[in-house]
């Protein structure tokens, strides 16, 4: 079973050395959770969706309907001038950010939210970080 984002999160802060930290991503460091991280250190990345109001999953940890992992491959909708995404509206991009959103558990949907408003804060999680342990996205960031 593949964590949440958060508790993934959880796990590397509660890491205490470097040594541990690395573990903890390389245990999760799945192909999207790599690509999660390559959206939220490269300048490549620039997410043009305002955050819309919505309504947050009452689900228990766990129980929700979809989860990052499941959106990650389709968070380029939410990506500035993203040729998969250009002929969608704003409106669009809005109406389809506040389902995902709305079926997210709410810890998740505040990472999403953070990822795009780009205050993702994660205690010694670096850009320096992500390059010495997936040496695949080194070239990317």
């Amino acid at each position: 079973m593949i964590p949440l984002y958060n508790e993934i999160f959880d796990e590397f802060k509660n890491a205490s050395t470097k040594a541990e930290r690395i573990e903890v991503l390389k245990k999760h460091g799945n192909e999207r959770f790599q690509d999660f991280l390559l959206m939220w250190f490269s300048d490549k990345y620039e997410f043009d969706t305002p955050i819309p109001t919505y309504k947050p999953s009452v689900e228990p940890e766990g129980m929700s309907f979809s989860t990052i992992h499941m959106e990650v491959p389709k968070l380029y909708r939410f990506v500035k001038n993203h040729p998969r995404s250009k002929n969608l509206k704003m409106d669009r991009k809005i109406k389809l950010l506040t389902i995902v959103l709305e079926s997210l558990h709410p810890k998740e949907a505040q990472i999403l939210k953070n990822l795009i408003l780009g205050h993702l804060d994660v205690p010694f999680l670096t850009k320096k970080l992500v390059k010495e342990t997936f040496y695949e996205l080194k070239a990317l960031l």
